[in-house]
């Protein structure tokens, strides 16, 4: 009998511990797969990092369940994107008219990146969400979805949202704006949106080196090298892969030596005491 207690036991733990390593390295491939989309495309990423916080803030707020893969469809959401030139991607944000070839290639990143990522067990979800993140759904869509139909919603919500507040509406009119377009949607959705800001009074804005940078900082501007490439978008989270970029770009002497970042209060304190403050 002890001997069966015991065999159930390690099996139980192999089991455990076999779990733990695929989750930890499918955490490991998503991550991977946007800091390489942030080295390609830096303004499609900067989209989807602004996208990810944002909807953060209001699937917490809105108390959904699964709120992880809410957030993955939005940091991923863009990865379709890596198939376009940076400058296609970059007249698409000015709001621009692209030609009917760039439109169609524009109009098809949805469903690149729903391909990619519909080959990786358990993310069948959030590529569903992924390729409809840019129309609105059928009704039989719209009656079958459940929770990816929510999921996609909001993720096509969030990128009209974050569209609006690029192009400098602020961000109760870009709600308000949003709430007539969507009358149907969850006021509760909305009204995340209006106490949602980026600005809060828990960060600190301030320039600092290159050198000085630190992971969890957020840029308050673009990046871009002296032939007017964009390296880093404003809005993107400081990572250590970013910084190394930087220090690259810096050690060859395209860029400034000085950024904008915004400094959440954890990471603050953190560089108070690194500088001996």
């Amino acid at each position: 009998m002890a001997k069966t207690i015991t065999a159930a036991l390690i099996q139980y733990r192999l089991i455990t511990a076999e779990k733990q390593l695929l989750e930890q390295t499918l955490s490991g491939c998503l991550q991977v797969l946007s800091e390489v989309l942030s080295l390609v495309n830096p303004a499609a990423f900067g989209r989807a990092e602004r996208a990810r916080r944002y909807i953060h803030h209001v699937v917490t707020a809105m108390k959904l369940g699964n709120t992880w893969q809410y957030e993955v469809a939005a940091i991923l959401s863009q990865l379709g994107c890596v198939t376009l030139t940076p400058e296609t991607i970059e007249a698409v944000y000015r709001g621009e008219t692209l030609t009917p070839a760039e439109q169609a290639q524009y109009d098809a990143h949805p469903a690149v990146a729903s391909g990619l990522l519909s080959k990786i067990p358990r993310l069948e979800p959030v590529a569903w969400m992924i390729e409809h993140q840019n129309r609105p759904l059928s009704p039989q869509e719209e009656a079958e979805g459940g929770e990816m139909r929510t999921g996609a919603e909001i993720l096509r919500l969030i990128l009209e949202y974050e569209q609006l507040i690029r192009r400098g509406t602020s961000r109760t009119e870009s709600a308000h704006q949003l709430s007539m377009r969507h009358r149907n949607f969850s006021p509760k959705f909305f009204a995340a949106l209006v106490a949602l800001d980026p600005n809060s009074e828990e960060s600190e804005i301030r320039k600092v080196r290159i050198d000085e940078l630190a992971p969890g900082m957020i840029l308050q501007e673009e990046v871009r090298s002296t032939t007017g490439g964009l390296l880093v978008s404003r809005g993107q989270e400081i990572t250590p892969t970013v910084i190394f970029k930087l220090k690259n770009f810096l050690a060859r002497h395209t860029i400034s030596d000085n950024v904008a970042v915004s400094i959440p209060k954890s990471t603050l304190a953190f560089v108070k005491s690194a500088a001996g403050d």
